[in-house]
C-alpha cells in the first residue's frame, strides 16, 4: 500500500485575509488571518471537532437536541470553495433546516446562518447555539501546547444592546509584538454563554455521554482554563406550523489589540453587521449536497463496562489491598496492591478532571539510549499514543491525545472488537485500570463476558507490546486503529500513509521527503503478530468508514483475525544502531526499596505516612526516569531535551542515590559538551548528538552554577578524579572538533568559573541576576536590570556552588584549586550577610545603582509581599515547609541549626 494524492478539502480565502478549511462533513478544519490560527482543535475526517452549531427543541421539562456539523449530524452538505460558499441542509424531526458558513470580504469576519422551518402540525419552542474553539496564535506556538495556550487567553462578556451578550477573547501572550483577539456574538440575541469547553462537554464526553449543556443551557460564567471557546445560546423562539426563522452568529479576528478588552468594543459589533455577508444569504438549490460519510468512530458504540465490585477484586487482585478509596456509597474508587501496582476504577475516572495515564518507556538503562522507545498511555482505551523512538518529539511514530475531555478518540491507538451480531465496538472505559511502571493493563467485564488488554514495556531488544486477552465469553475479530503521525505534523497530514505487509508483520514509513524520512531514509515502525496472531488484512481508512471508500487520510487499521489471545508488538526501525549502554542486572535492582527496611518501628507514628511514601517511591523513580531518559509529559506533547538545571538537580541526585556513578559520569559529560565557548550553558539543549544544533539561544543567570554543583557532588561521591582530564569538545554548530584536540572537562570547570566571576554586581562578590533565576516568570523586562539586580536565591547557589566544589577538589587532591574556590565562597558570604539582610529579613531582591563608595541599594521583597504584607525569606518558606513536617520543638530546632 503506497501513498497517493489526497482529495481537495473544501477551503478558500477572501481579500481581507482570513483564510478557511472544512472538512467534507462541515466541520471547521482550520480557520486562521494569515499566521493567526483562530481554532484551538483541528477537526478530523472521522470526528469533526469541538465548534459546532446546535439546534435545540424545547417539550415541557424535557430538551432534544442535534449538532449541525460532523459525521453525527443530519446535515448534508455542498462546497463551493471557488465562490468561498459551504451550505448544508438537513431535516431533524419536524424541523427542516439550512445552514451556511460564509467569509466577508472586506473584513477578517465569518459568519453562520441558519434557517429553521417547522414542517410540522405542532408549533415548537426552538433555540440554537454557537461554539468555536480558541486559540489566537500561530500554529507552531499552539500545536507546542493547547492548554498552554488557552491559559493566557482573556474573555470578557460584552452586553450589546440588540444582540445581548457577545465575548471578546484577546491573547494575552504575545505573538511577537501583537496580541490577536477575538469576537463572537449572534445575528438575534444571546442569552447566555460559556468561554471554555469544559462548560459545554463536561467530563461527561469522556464515558461517551453528549455534552451536558445540550439538556442543561450555558451556564453564563467566565472560565479561564484549558480548552477555549466562545460559545453562546440564542433566546428561545415559538415557531407555528410552517414557519420560518433566520438564526446565525459572527466572529471578527483582529491581528493586534494592543488594549484590554473594554466597553468601546462593542463598536465593532455594528460594523461588522453592516457587512454585506451578515445578511441572510440567498439560498440555493442543493440538490448535490451530500451526507456526511458514517465511520466507526462516529457510528459504532463504546463497549459498555460493567462495574468490578469487592468479591471480583478479591479473585483477580488479592484482599490485600492497600490505600483503599472509596466513595460516599462505599464503592470502591482506587487502591494499591502488590510491591508496585496502582489500580483506578471507571467510576473515579469519570470523576475527577485530569484522566489517568501512564508515560511507557523500554529499557532499565540509566544512560541514554537513542534506541529507547516511549508511549504515552490513557485509561479511556488509548493503548499507545505519541509513541516516539530516541527523540520524544521529532520522531514521532502515532499521534498525540491533544484533550482530556474526551474530545477526539481517534488519537493514537485505538481497538474494536467485533460483536456477536457483526457491528463493531470500541473499547474505551475500561471496568478497572491497573498501573506497574512497565505495564498497564485495562480490564473490561460486559455483558457477554470479560476483555484484558495489556500494554507493556520491554527492554532487551526494545519494544513495546500490545495484548488482548478474551478471558471469558467468545473471542472476537479485533481492529486495531492507528492514527499515524510519521511525517512531522501529528497526524494532520492529508496523505495516505505508506504500509505494507512483509513476512506477516506491518510496516509503516515516513512519506518520502517528509522531515522523519530525511533524518532516517530506511526508518520505519513494525508491528509484529505474535504467536496464533494473524493480521488478516492492512489497510487504510477504508475499513473504517461504513461506505469503504477510501478518504486518504492518515488512519490505518489491521484487522486481527479472533483468538483467545492476540499480541502486537512494536518495534521501531529508525535508530537502530548506537552504543551499547550499560543494562542494570535487574530491574528491581536500580529501585529505592521500601522505606520500612529503613528500621522504622511497626509502632511509630510516622509508620503510616513512610509505608504510604514506600507505595509512592516506585512511581517517583518511574517519572524522574522519564524526565531524564524521555523528557515529556502526559500534557506536555513536546520535550525531548535537557534543561541544563533541570538534569543538573533532579537526576544527579538520583542516580548518586543509587550508587550508579557512571551514569552520573556520562551525564556530566554531555553536560559538559554542551557548554559554548563562552563558558555558558543554554537553558536547555538536546542530548543525543544528531539534535545537537537544536537548543536555546540564551539562559538565566543561575544557569552556569548547577553543572559546577553537579560535578562537586560527584567528585564527592566517587572520588573520580579521572573525569576532570576527560576530553570533551565545546559545542560549535558548525565546526566539528577531533576528540583527541579537545580541551578538558577541567578546562571546562575554568572557562565556566571564568564567567562567573565577570558576571558579579560591580564592587562585590554577589551574582548579577541576568535574564532571571529559578523563577522563570521574573524575567527582567528592563535590560538595565540584568546588571544592577541580585537575587539571594542565585547568591546561595553561587555559595553552595563554590563550597561543594572545593570539597569535591579537595577529596581528589586538588587543594590548592580548592583554596581559591574557598576563597570566593567566603567574599559571597560576607557580601551575602552585609548587603542583602536587613534587620534581619533576607531580601528577595537587590537592586543596585552606583558603585564603590557610592553604591546604592535597593532591597526588594517579593512581588507577594506588596500585595500581602507578608515579608518573603528564604527562612519563611523553610518555616513553612517545617511547620507541615514535625511538631513546634522540632521545628524550632532545625530553624535554629539552619539560621
Amino acid at each position: 500500500m503506497t501513498a497517493t494524492a489526497s482529495p481537495v478539502r473544501p477551503g478558500w480565502s477572501r481579500s481581507a485575509g482570513l483564510r478557511v478549511e472544512t472538512e467534507a462533513h462541515g466541520a471547521l478544519r482550520a480557520l486562521a488571518l494569515g499566521d493567526i490560527v483562530v481554532n484551538l482543535f483541528v477537526a478530523n475526517a472521522l470526528e469533526g471537532g469541538p465548534a459546532n452549531l446546535a439546534l435545540r427543541r424545547h417539550h415541557g421539562d424535557t430538551t432534544a437536541a442535534t449538532v449541525l456539523l460532523g459525521p453525527r449530524s443530519p446535515t448534508r452538505w455542498q462546497a463551493d470553495p471557488q465562490a468561498g460558499r459551504l451550505d448544508g441542509i438537513g431535516q431533524w424531526d419536524t424541523l427542516r433546516y439550512r445552514v451556511a458558513l460564509r467569509l466577508a470580504a472586506d473584513a477578517p469576519a465569518w459568519f453562520w446562518h441558519l434557517q429553521v422551518e417547522n414542517t410540522g402540525r405542532e408549533p415548537v419552542r426552538i433555540d440554537a447555539m454557537a461554539w468555536q474553539d480558541l486559540a489566537l496564535t500561530t500554529d507552531a506556538a499552539l500545536r507546542l501546547n493547547e492548554y498552554y495556550v488557552s491559559q493566557y487567553i482573556d474573555h470578557t462578556p460584552l452586553v450589546h444592546p440588540q444582540r445581548g451578550v457577545v465575548l471578546a477573547a484577546r491573547q494575552n501572550q504575545p505573538v511577537g509584538a501583537r496580541h490577536p483577539w477575538c469576537l463572537v456574538g449572534s445575528l438575534n440575541r444571546s442569552v447566555a454563554y460559556a468561554t471554555d469547553a469544559l462548560q459545554v462537554y463536561g467530563r461527561a464526553a469522556r464515558a461517551g455521554a453528549p455534552p451536558p449543556c445540550l439538556a442543561e443551557g450555558l451556564p453564563s460564567q467566565r472560565l479561564q482554563h484549558e480548552h477555549a471557546m466562545a460559545a453562546l445560546q440564542d433566546a428561545p423562539c415559538e415557531l407555528a406550523p410552517g414557519a420560518v426563522v433566520d438564526l446565525g452568529w459572527f466572529g471578527r479576528v483582529v491581528a493586534d489589540h494592543p488594549a484590554a478588552t473594554s466597553e468601546a468594543d462593542l463598536a465593532l459589533v455594528d460594523e461588522t453587521l453592516a457587512l454585506p455577508e451578515a445578511r441572510t444569504p440567498v439560498w440555493g438549490d442543493l440538490a448535490g449536497a451530500e451526507p456526511a460519510a458514517p465511520n466507526l468512530f462516529s457510528a459504532s458504540p463504546l463497549l459498555a463496562s460493567l462495574p468490578l465490585f469487592d468479591a471480583m477484586l478479591d479473585a483477580r487482585f488479592g484482599t490485600a489491598r492497600r490505600h483503599v478509596e472509596r466513595d460516599d456509597l462505599g464503592c470502591v474508587l482506587s487502591f494499591f496492591h502488590g510491591p508496585d501496582a496502582h489500580v483506578v476504577l471507571r467510576d473515579k475516572e469519570l470523576a475527577v478532571l485530569r484522566p489517568h495515564g501512564q508515560i511507557l518507556r523500554t529499557g532499565t538503562h540509566r544512560e541514554p539510549d537513542e534506541r529507547a522507545l516511549t508511549s504515552t498511555v490513557w485509561m479511556g482505551g488509548v493503548f499507545h499514543s505519541m509513541l516516539t523512538q530516541g527523540h520524544v518529539s521529532i520522531n514521532r511514530c502515532l499521534s498525540t491525545v491533544r484533550s482530556y475531555l474526551g474530545l477526539f478518540r481517534s488519537h493514537g491507538l485505538r481497538v474494536f472488537v467485533e460483536g456477536e451480531g457483526g457491528g463493531w465496538q470500541l473499547l474505551d472505559q475500561p471496568s478497572a485500570f491497573e498501573m506497574r511502571p512497565d505495564v498497564c493493563t485495562w480490564i473490561y467485564r460486559h455483558a457477554a463476558g470479560e476483555i484484558e488488554v495489556a500494554s507493556r514495556a520491554h527492554s532487551d531488544p526494545h519494544a513495546l507490546d500490545l495484548d488482548i486477552r478474551f478471558v471469558s465469553g467468545a473471542a472476537a475479530r479485533c481492529l486495531v486503529v492507528l492514527h499515524v503521525a510519521l511525517d512531522g505534523d501529528d497526524g494532520r497530514s492529508p496523505a495516505r500513509p505508506q504500509a505494507r505487509l512483509e513476512d506477516g508483520a506491518a510496516l509503516i514509513a515516513p512519506a518520502p521527503g517528509s522531515p522523519l524520512a530525511q533524518r532516517f531514509p530506511q526508518g520505519h515502525l513494525r508491528l509484529e503478530p505474535g504467536a496464533g496472531t494473524t493480521i488478516e488484512q492492512l489497510g487504510g481508512d477504508e475499513l473504517l468508514f461504513l461506505d469503504g471508500q477510501p478518504r486518504e487520510t492518515a488512519w490505518l487499521a489491521l484487522r486481527i483475525a479472533p483468538a483467545p489471545s492476540v499480541r502486537l508488538t512494536l518495534r521501531g526501525r529508525f535508530v537502530i544502531d548506537g552504543p551499547d549502554v550499560p543494562a542494570a542486572a535487574a530491574a528491581d535492582a536500580a529501585r529505592l526499596g521500601p522505606l520500612r527496611e529503613l528500621g522504622v518501628p511497626a509502632a511509630s507514628p510516622h509508620d503510616q505516612r513512610l509505608a504510604a511514601l514506600a507505595d509512592l517511591m516506585p512511581w517517583l523513580e518511574q517519572n524522574a526516569l522519564v524526565h531524564y531518559l524521555a523528557p515529556r509529559g502526559l500534557e506536555q506533547f513536546s520535550g525531548g531535551g535537557w534543561g541544563t538545571r533541570d538534569v543538573s538537580q533532579g537526576p544527579v541526585e538520583l542516580l548518586l542515590a543509587q550508587g550508579r556513578h557512571e551514569a552520573v559520569r556520562t551525564l556530566l559529560l554531555r553536560v559538559m559538551k554542551a557548554q559554548q565557548p563562552d563558558g555558558d550553558w543554554p537553558q536547555w539543549f538536546m542530548f543525543f548528538e544528531r539534535d545537537a544544533a537544536i537548543r536555546a539561544g540564551d539562559s538565566h543567570g543561575d544557569i552556569v552554577f548547577w553543572p559546577l554543583l553537579a560535578l562537586g557532588q560527584y567528585l564527592i561521591a566517587s572520588g573520580d578524579a579521572t573525569v576532570l582530564d576527560e576530553p570533551v569538545p565545546f559545542h560549535r554548530a558548525r565546526r566539528p572538533i577531533r576528540p583527541a584536540a579537545a580541551p578538558s572537562l577541567w578546562a571546562h570547570v575554568l572557562r565556566a568559573l571564568a564567567l562567573i566571576r565577570r558576571r558579579t554586581i560591580a564592587g562585590t562578590a554577589l551574582p548579577a541576576y541576568g535574564h532571571g533565576d529559578w523563577n522563570d516568570a521574573l524575567q527582567p523586562a528592563d535590560p538595565a536590570l540584568r546588571e544592577k539586580l541580585c537575587s539571594a536565591w542565585t547568591a546561595t547557589l553561587h555559595h553552595q556552588t563554590l563550597t561543594t566544589l572545593a570539597r569535591g577538589l579537595r577529596g581528589i587532591g586538588r587543594g590548592r584549586a580548592a583554596i581559591r574556590l574557598e576563597r570566593e565562597a567566603e567574599a559571597v558570604r560576607r557580601d551575602f550577610a552585609r548587603l542583602l539582610i536587613a534587620d534581619g529579613v533576607l531580601a528577595g531582591y537587590a537592586r543596585f545603582d552606583g558603585s564603590g563608595e557610592a553604591q546604592r541599594i535597593e532591597l526588594l521583597l517579593h512581588p507577594r509581599d506588596r500585595t500581602t504584607g507578608v515579608r518573603y525569606s528564604l527562612l519563611a518558606m523553610i518555616h513553612a515547609i517545617l511547620e507541615n513536617l514535625f511538631d513546634p520543638d522540632q521545628m524550632r530546632e532545625h530553624l535554629r541549626l539552619i539560621a
